[in-house]
């Protein structure tokens, strides 16, 4: 039996059948306890990383152990950002979970699959086929048996209801019967609840409480994934871990693979201190280059949140006296309607001169100084398929929160900055350097002055609410009449971390700063693949965390079709 290690880093890991058969999945708290090897080292901990360890490990003949730098109790990692330049140089918190299940323990809880034409590349210069496919049933049916549940919010504030009537009259607004068939509109999402106990179901209870039972099975929390370790053929053969308490070291070996799945915030930090990365970056910080890979820790991008808009009802519409107010924590201001929109139906009067004066753009003018060639090779594909995309009425580019109250909060799904994530080459081992460049491309900001317009065609006095007499109070129209003015109110209160980071191991070809191929093995070296969300080359139309267990469940089925 193959035994596994997982980490977070928690250290997932699978082991051999015959010495241990009596024993069940072991929760390891020291490195002195650890076996000195097992078939499988899962790095993380998080969304997609316990999914690889579970999958894997439901075999008698594999074992595995998965490292976890959390505990089981959920928090998330205290790290900041760089300044940001076009945000008056301010810093930003980093959404990502510390603990075991990640961030799946600590997001909005938010069940969402993206517009189907992400799970099919755009455009095959871009990235090959991943046969991640949309239909559920090809991509998910062999785990019919899963305990990651979700359920819909009980209640129903009758201001959202209202929103949502109103917004029937947007011309092209579709409303879906099944908002996850793909072509999004306005509907109703689920959440990470599971409906018998009302709780947060997340990565840890669905897949980590129900395989415990198994003998092939360790993880370990309290430690840090330091690097992998490779052998003169550049065979990775082990991990070094670091304990947080005691910072001492310690290697544990994989006989067969070792799966990275760190998160788009750790995973290039992983490869860069294993010395696969940007040779001039690995070089300053005086790591030895295995791999001169300059994509990982670039491409880096996060769906952000623009700063609200909010209205008062002179003559609000009549409460309903059956109208709920006995909502899930989860859903504390109402939440549940989400409304997708293209950008046809957003900008009708824009959308055109939007696309146009970003597909003329010298991209390098508005990427990271020095970037590789490469990568920008690959910034130049994902600017054609961006402006053809903005073009689509089959893509989403807003996402319309709908509040309990009047107004909304937009979110761009789609950003044409890209931000990097990479060492300190001062101190390596520290926590990794986060630029998410917000708003350094400045067709971001014309993307949020454009979402900040719709809603306030929806609640301005000839929209459909007009007969509510509704009033802005937020921004207030007086002082953000103008794009200048709207344009530095969204720069004042724009949010960059929106809790969804992707794209800092990309899948794509590596002359496009690509990190992995189409079986997530890193380019160069074997016994090494990525499993989480840093290999998505761009961002799908909607919340990543239904795509982060997808890529779980895909690494899996790749690693047991070798058995």
């Amino acid at each position: 039996m193959k035994k596994y290690l997982q980490s977070k880093m928690a250290i997932a890991g699978l082991r051999r059948a015959g010495s241990a058969s009596a024993l069940k999945a072991r929760h390891v708290k020291h490195l002195a306890d650890l076996r000195s090897s097992y078939d499988y080292v899962v790095v993380g901990g998080g969304t997609a990383e316990l999914t690889v360890a579970d999958r894997l490990s439901e075999s008698t003949k594999r074992n595995a152990s998965d490292p976890n730098s959390g505990g089981f109790f959920a928090h998330q990692y205290n790290i900041t950002s760089q300044p940001q330049t076009e945000l008056g140089n301010r810093i930003v918190s980093i959404n990502v979970g510390f603990g075991v299940g990640g961030s799946s323990a600590i997001n909005g809880m938010a069940v969402m699959r993206g517009n189907a034409i992400h799970f099919v590349p755009p455009d095959l210069t871009l990235a090959a086929d991943f046969n991640i496919t949309y239909d559920i049933e090809a991509a998910w049916g062999q785990y019919e048996d899963t305990h990651v549940y979700a359920s819909y919010p009980g209640g129903l504030n009758s201001s959202i209801k209202t929103t949502y009537n109103a917004l029937k009259s947007v011309p092209g607004l579709d409303y879906p019967q099944d908002g996850h068939a793909g072509s999004h509109g306005v509907f109703f999402y689920p959440v990470s609840v599971d409906p018998a106990t009302r709780l947060r179901s997340y990565s840890r209870t669905g897949h980590w409480d129900f395989s415990q039972s198994r003998n092939n099975y360790d993880i370990i929390t309290g430690v840090r994934a330091n690097k992998i370790l490779f052998d003169h053929h550049n065979v990775a053969t082990g991990v070094q871990f670091v304990s947080k308490s005691s910072h001492c070291k310690t290697v544990v070996r994989a006989t067969k693979e070792i799966v990275l799945s760190a998160g788009a915030i750790h995973t290039p930090q992983v490869l860069q201190l294993s010395g696969i990365g940007p040779a001039q970056l690995l070089k300053k910080a005086n790591i030895p280059v295995r791999v001169n890979l300059p994509g990982v820790g670039s491409n880096f991008q996060d769906h952000p949140v623009s700063p609200p808009v909010f209205f008062r009802y002179q003559n609000p519409p009549p409460t309903p006296p059956t109208s709920s107010t006995h909502l899930p924590p989860s859903e504390g201001q109402g939440q549940g309607l989400v409304a997708y929109l293209n950008l046809p139906i957003t900008a009708p009067d824009e959308y055109e001169a939007i696309a146009s004066r970003y597909e003329s753009q010298d991209i390098a003018a508005f990427s990271p100084p020095g970037t590789p060639a490469a990568v920008l090779a690959g910034y130049r594909a994902q600017q054609a398929i961006f402006a053809r995309e903005m073009r689509r009425t089959n893509v989403s580019f807003l996402n319309y929160v709908v509040f309990a109250f009047p107004g909304g909060q937009p979110i761009n799904l789609h950003i044409a900055s890209r931000g990097t994530v990479n060492i300190n080459a001062s101190s390596p081992e520290s926590e990794p350097l986060v630029d998410y460049r917000a708003l350094s491309n400045p067709t971001d900001v014309d993307l949020m002055v454009a979402y900040i317009q719709f809603i306030r065609r929806l609640f301005g006095p000839n929209g459909p609410l007009a007969e509510y007499g509704p009033i802005e109070t937020t921004p207030g129209a007086a002082n953000t009449s103008t794009h200048e003015q709207l344009s530095a109110y969204v720069r004042a209160g724009y949010f960059p971390a929106g809790a969804h980071p992707i794209g800092t191991a990309a899948k794509m070809r590596r002359e496009l700063g690509g990190v992995v191929d189409d079986e997530l093995k890193v380019y160069e070296v074997k016994g090494l693949r990525v499993a989480d969300a840093s290999i998505m080359p761009v961002l799908i139309g909607g919340a990543t965390q239904l795509t982060a267990y997808a890529i779980g469940e895909k690494a899996a089925a790749m690693i047991k079709g070798t058995w």
